[in-house]
Formats: structure tokens, sequence, C-alpha cells
């Protein structure tokens, strides 16, 4: 299975909230290799803009360096991502979940989240916080 983390998921793990244990159970697996993790390019900016502002820079480069030692493979935003997410964006989603969720069509990887803007747009859903639900 592949999946790709929305940031939603990273801070909710990264500050043990409501949610996080099942982000620790996906991040596991792909630790022992029994499944593919990615985050988006865009992500790495939302997270160190939201610790930056919220608690400061130092913690904010302290995440990413987490998760640059970590499994989790960074999907670059390539001319194909960014057309996907514009058809995307025309549905009405914020641009940093259009291009979470075109990263995630593009290498056909269900996006960990729980924001409900993905269920607007043909991606697999795999939610973190509430009930599970898929969307093929």
């Amino acid at each position: 299975m592949k999946y790709l983390l929305d940031t939603k998921a990273l801070i909710a793990f990264f500050n043990n909230e409501d949610g996080a244990d099942k982000v620790a159970a996906i991040l596991e697996e792909i630790d022992e290799d029994k499944a593919e993790g990615f985050i988006s390019a865009i992500t790495v900016t939302e997270l160190y803009y939201l610790y930056s502002r919220r608690i400061g820079e130092r913690l904010a480069r302290e995440r990413i360096e987490q998760i640059k030692l970590s499994n989790l493979r960074i999907v670059t935003i390539d001319e194909n991502i960014a057309m996907k997410a514009g058809e995307y964006k025309v549905k009405a989603i914020p641009i940093a979940d259009a291009l979470i969720a075109a990263s995630a069509h593009l290498i056909d990887a269900h996006v960990v989240t729980d924001d409900e803007h993905f269920e607007k747009v043909n991606v697999r859903v795999l939610r973190f916080r509430g009930q599970d639900s898929k969307k093929e």
C-alpha cells in the first residue's frame, strides 16, 4: 500500500493530538517496509510555516529534519502534478490540498488526512481521525 500523509496528519502525530496513534501505526508500517510513505513538497512548506509561526523556527527545522531522516519520500511538484492540481483547484479546494491530492493521484497513493476537501476529488482517502473512509 502507498500512503501520502497530509500536513494535518503529520501535525497530529508530532503534537500527539487525536488520531496520532493511527498516523503512528501508518508510519510504523512504512518504517518496517510494509508500505510506502510519501509527502508532497508543499507539506514541507506548510509544516515549516506553521511551526515557525506558532512555536519558532528551531522547532520548524527539527520537524523538517525528522521527515528528511524518516522513510517518507518527498514528491516534488512537477508539471503533471501542477496541471492536475489546477483541475482540482477548479473544484474549490485550497491550492495546498490540490497539490497534495494531485501528488497522491499521480503516485497512486491513499491520502492520510482528516480534511474533507479531499472527498471532492478522485483520490483515495484514509481518515486518521473519525471514521475511516476510502474513495476510489
